[in-house]
């Protein structure tokens, strides 16, 4: 009889604690709200509010232009933190105007907009060659 009176307080304070871990939230982040840059942002929200927009100088080279998708394919440098290491990827340009900056082999200057998993460049500046 001790021993089932032992299991029996054994799994009510289990239970118990259990029930104590599960019930308290996570304390809420505070997010950082940047600049929205010359193309604007999207204004994306997450659960917890606005998502930061991060902003990074970038240096590079275009490759191709996908008028359709408003992409352009461009051979950048590393940027910053977010992207550590210099490669070619694509990359969207929000605004038509930023977009029609570029041309096919031409080093530029801008700057790449981070928010979230959303990723776009614009302050577009032909390098001096």
């Amino acid at each position: 009889m001790k021993i089932l009176t032992l299991i029996t307080q054994t799994v009510v304070v289990t239970a118990a604690l259990a029930l104590i871990g599960c019930s308290s939230a996570p304390p809420a982040a505070t997010p950082e709200v940047g600049a929205a840059g010359a193309s604007g942002a999207s204004g994306a929200s997450g659960a917890s509010g606005p998502i930061a927009i991060k902003t990074y100088p970038m240096h590079g080279k275009v490759v191709s232009l996908d008028v359709k998708k408003q992409e352009a394919k461009i051979d950048s440098g590393p940027i910053g933190d977010w992207m550590p290491m210099a490669m070619t990827m694509s990359y969207p340009i929000k605004d038509s105007a930023e977009f029609a900056k570029l041309t096919v082999g031409e080093t530029f200057d801008a700057t790449a907009f981070v928010q979230g998993d959303d990723d776009w460049i614009a302050d577009i500046k032909p390098s001096a060659k």
